[in-house]
């Protein structure tokens, strides 16, 4: 899958936000000063929290293999 920064309606940058080509997103939320990432697809999380962001990417990488899922 490739990733990239996603962009919001009028073409902004979102810098908490990574989609894919096959539609899953990743976003990074912050909390108590820690970044945590999910993984989703369709606006539903696939994972629970994650430290890591290629560990989140990895959840999307795995579900898009095991359904075939796309968007």
């Amino acid at each position: 899958m490739k990733w990239a920064k996603a962009k919001d309606k009028d073409g902004n940058v979102l810098d908490r936000v990574a989609i894919s080509d096959a539609g899953y997103k990743v976003a990074r939320f912050t909390i108590a000063g820690q970044d945590q990432y999910r993984a989703s697809l369709q606006g539903e999380f696939l994972h629970f929290p994650v430290s890591d962001p290629r560990e989140a990417q990895a959840v999307c990488e795995r579900h898009h293999l095991i359904t075939g899922s796309r968007p």
